[in-house]
This record gives structure tokens, sequence and C-alpha cells, in this order.
């Protein structure tokens, strides 16, 4: 097993994340689009479970992607999903960016018939790369004030190299 990398099942209609070791934007490509996906049809994801026991570190990119997910359930089905975490230094990064404002934060493990496979992510050109970024850090803007004072700058920056790759 890869020993930095983003697992996914889907078990009905609950989606199962894991992200294990130092997980980059890097290791993320095309998951802003998986999870667009899975929530655009309200039947395929009405619950999630983030499993994180396994990760030692969450770039600024994947923490918007979990504040996506969350957003996303929380706008679809009007409840938060749960989080899974027992490292404390990960615990504070979470608790830093707000998100444990929109998921349900555990300790225990859930129970999963299915087993997770890898995360087959996309290698995105660079301006679908930079999309997701932005999009993953906008979603962490909308988490609170500590987020916008913090990625303002760096959101502004990305629309306007966006702005500038747009094509003619």
């Amino acid at each position: 097993m890869n020993d930095n990398q983003i697992l996914f099942a889907r078990q009905n209609d609950i989606c199962f994340f894991k992200f294990v070791g130092e997980v980059r934007y890097t290791a993320s490509g095309g998951l802003d689009r998986l999870i667009d996906k899975l929530f655009q049809d309200p039947g395929q994801c009405r619950d999630a479970v983030v499993d994180l026991r396994e990760a030692s570190y969450l770039d600024s990119t994947n923490l918007g992607l979990l504040a996506m997910i969350a957003r996303k359930l929380i706008t679809a089905h009007d409840h938060k999903p749960t989080l899974l975490s027992t490292n404390q230094e990960v615990n504070r990064i979470l608790q830093s960016m707000c998100l444990d404002q929109v998921f349900i934060l555990l300790d225990q493990p859930e129970k999963l018939g299915q087993p997770l496979q890898q995360w087959q992510q996309i290698e995105p050109d660079d301006r679908d790369r930079a999309k997701m970024l932005l999009t993953a850090h906008e979603a962490l803007l909308e988490l609170g004030e500590q987020n916008r004072q913090t990625f303002q700058p760096v959101v502004d920056m990305m629309r306007q190299e966006l702005a500038g790759q747009q094509k003619p």
C-alpha cells in the first residue's frame, strides 16, 4: 500500500473516504470532481465518513476538499458527515480550520463491509489543478473568519492566475 494516498468506497448510499500518510494536493487530482458528482444525484451519497486515523498531514487543499464534502452533505441532506481522527496534531489542524464545526468528530472505527480502494486520481492539466486548488480554498473560507483572514489573499491570487489562464 502506498504510504500517502486517498482511498474511496461507496456502500449503498454512504461514501467512505480514507486519507493515509502525508496527503498533499498532488494525491487528490480530480477528487473535487468526484465530490461534485457524488452530490449531484442526492441518492448517491446520503452520508459520508472520512477516516483520518492513518493520516499524519493534510495540506490546505485537502482540508478544503473535506470542507466541500461537509458543505455538500449538509446542503443536500441537512446533517454533518462523520470524521474519524485519533491523531492529536491532525485534530488541532481540523479545529483550527473550523472543520470540527461541520463534521461529527469521532475516534472510534466505523464498520465497513466493503474494502476501500485506492483513489484513482486523475492527472489534471494545470488549469484543472488550479481550479481544484481554488475551489478547495474557497470552501475553507466559508468555515470561519480566521480562515477568511488566512486564505483570502491566497484565493484572490489564485483567481487572478486563473483569469490570466483563460483561453481567448
